[in-house]
């Protein structure tokens, strides 16, 4: 009795020690305005939690280090009750079903983002810039804020046509591994769905399992349900393969490659991170990609 206990709890215990290390990989943001929206947001918090609801009026002041052009910071709550805004029409308004033109209930995600284990993330919709008609993709970092009354907020910033980080790609890559591991199969349907956070500018999960059978791959749907263990670049390299191996053996891991992007037939230089997820006996290979060029 007591052996079978240990082996269980050896058992636990590397279960725990290899999705601390699956989940753990960080990078640092490679671009200067990236870094920028960043200090802004999270010196929005520190005034939050040193003054309270108090900030909100600093925060508010036109032409300060708060509001700079498009890049400015906004303030809600957890129900998505507007406290700071740029546009002043919002402010006491709750935009908690707020979507996107692609249906992208993007004040949900930052409300989610707050409130996972970091406080903290990224989200990704189509937005208007200030007077032109077409959408541009926007990136938005929240972080959470709990003022000396307790009551939490949630700042932000956004801005449009952001360099794509690593950091957003392996953020993605997450959160898509993690749907896995608690739905498996069930979570394809959402990884596809336009509607949600994980399609995006060029940005898509692909899922493939260990023999190289494409499970998931929005942009390409015609490869779902094919092996692509055989498939070579024009630099003659395996991508699948190579994929498959970096996440067995590492956990997780980036991969580079020659893709085309979504529209064009001549392949670009493009790089992928990729997850091992385990679910009821199945391994899968969970990632995403981002263009060099």
């Amino acid at each position: 009795m007591k052996s079978n206990f240990s082996r269980m709890f050896f058992f636990t215990v590397c279960i725990i020690i290899f999705y601390t290390f699956l989940f753990a990989e960080e990078v640092e943001y490679q671009y200067k305005e990236t870094k920028e929206l960043v200090y802004l947001v999270d010196d929005a918090v520190a005034l939050i939690e040193e003054k309270g609801e108090d900030a909100f009026a600093e925060l508010s002041v036109e032409d300060s280090k708060w509001r700079q052009g498009e890049k400015y910071i906004f303030i809600i709550d957890l129900e998505g009750m507007v406290y700071v805004q740029v546009k002043t029409s919002l402010i006491g308004k709750n935009l908690i079903d707020l979507t996107d033109v692609n249906g992208k209930p993007f004040i949900k995600w930052f409300i989610t983002e707050a409130l996972t284990k970091d406080e903290c993330g990224w989200s990704h919709y189509l937005w208007n810039i200030p007077g032109q008609d077409v959408p541009t993709w926007k990136t938005t970092y929240v972080k959470l804020a709990t003022a000396p009354s307790g009551n939490k907020y949630i700042a932000g910033c956004g801005l449009y046509n952001m360099k794509m980080e690593k950091a957003f790609a392996i953020a993605e890559v997450k959160q898509a591994a993690e749907l896995i591991a608690a739905q498996g199969k069930e979570a394809f349907k959402t990884l596809k769905d336009p509607e949600s956070e994980f399609v995006f500018r060029n940005n898509y999960i692909f899922v493939i399992n260990e023999l190289g059978d494409v499970l998931v791959h929005p942009a390409s749907p015609e490869l779902e349900g094919k092996n692509m263990c055989d498939f070579q670049d024009v630099k003659g390299i395996y991508l699948f393969r190579e994929l498959i191996d970096v996440a067995k053996k590492e956990g997780s891991g980036w991969v580079d490659y020659w893709w085309p992007k979504p529209g064009e037939e001549e392949p670009s230089p493009k790089t992928s991170y990729a997850i091992q997820v385990m679910k009821e006996n199945e391994i899968f290979i969970v990632g995403t990609g981002i263009y060099l060029d």
